[in-house]
């Protein structure tokens, strides 16, 4: 006899086929429970943050900590809790986790991504009028779910996003940190949004023109920056179950992306188009920094690579 969950799955996806949508080719938990929204099913353990996320992109008020995100939090207790236990677990190594929380961790993603998107720009002149949150703010929102700020001015790809490139003239002038434009989150020993960076150095280590304008990978959204994540192509509901990229710093060591299949330390690679190091590149950096390569549609998800530092 079929369970429950398997029977309301199978009916979903007999209404996804019917309305011409794309094949469903994630692999979904026979046993997992699921909560339909529209016409395709998300796993129950995101519902919250996509209501939280859709209560951010609607709101118009002037105050959205007051009236949103403390409320939520106030109420997300079963959330903090997971979150907790998944940060306590990752303090001394990398533990499993099931695809059900890398869902779970890609949906708070999301909502941290429109959140980034409205911090309020501190050195601003004039007010903005869009909706607006203070890094203060933030940065308390985010603690109390049980993420921590991390801070690194020595430039590393598993703390630092580039957002701006200063070009130095050096050629071979070392990468530096310029300044800050928003914080780093950890949860644990993993890294759970890098921090946004102006940076400077010479041109062979890294380009102007091409670190700033390269496809931004394992990102659904940014101002002004091309992205892309495993969910595009994906329908507004669907797409959420898209897993979330792990990064680890322990013992001294890096791990980009534990959940790839393919070690690019041992030389494993499916990619015909990008050489090995141009692999590791855009695996640490998430985007490319000195290949002149098309990257619009490169599908680097299944690589992971270590280093030490």
């Amino acid at each position: 006899m079929m369970s429950l969950s398997a029977i309301l799955l199978k009916l979903t996806l007999k209404i996804f086929h019917r309305h011409n949508a794309a094949p469903v080719c994630k692999k979904l938990p026979s046993d997992a429970v699921f909560q339909t929204i529209g016409l395709q099913a998300m796993h129950i353990s995101q519902a919250p943050y996509r209501e939280l996320f859709d209560a951010i992109a609607s709101y118009q008020g002037t105050n959205l900590y007051a009236d949103l995100l403390h409320p939520w939090c106030a109420n997300a207790i079963a959330v903090k809790a997971w979150l907790n236990h998944f940060a306590a677990n990752s303090r001394s190594s990398i533990p499993n986790a099931s695809i059900e929380g890398l869902w779970q961790l890609y949906a708070l993603s999301r909502v941290n991504d429109l959140l980034l998107s409205r911090l309020r720009d501190e050195n601003a002149e004039n007010a903005s009028t869009k909706v607006e949150i203070s890094n203060s703010n933030y940065h308390e929102f985010m603690r109390s779910l049980g993420l921590e700020v991390a801070i690194s001015r020595e430039f590393s790809p598993f703390y630092h996003e580039i957002v701006e490139v200063m070009q130095d003239k050096q050629q071979h002038a070392e990468i530096t940190v310029v300044a800050i434009l928003w914080d780093a989150l950890m949860l644990g020993n993993m890294m759970f949004s890098r921090v946004g960076t102006c940076l400077a150095g010479g041109i062979a280590n890294i380009n102007k023109s091409i670190a700033e304008t390269s496809t931004l990978y394992w990102t659904y959204q940014r101002p002004n920056r091309r992205c892309q994540d495993s969910s595009y192509g994906w329908g507004s509901n669907s797409q959420w179950r898209t897993s979330f990229r792990r990064d680890y710093k322990i013992d001294g060591n890096i791990y980009y992306n534990v959940d790839g299949k393919n070690n690019l330390n041992l030389g494993q690679s499916q990619d015909e188009e990008l050489e090995l190091l141009e692999q590791i590149e855009l695996v640490k950096h998430r985007c490319f920094i000195t290949v002149a390569k098309p990257d619009d549609d490169l599908f680097p998800y299944s690589d992971r690579y270590y280093q030490t530092v």
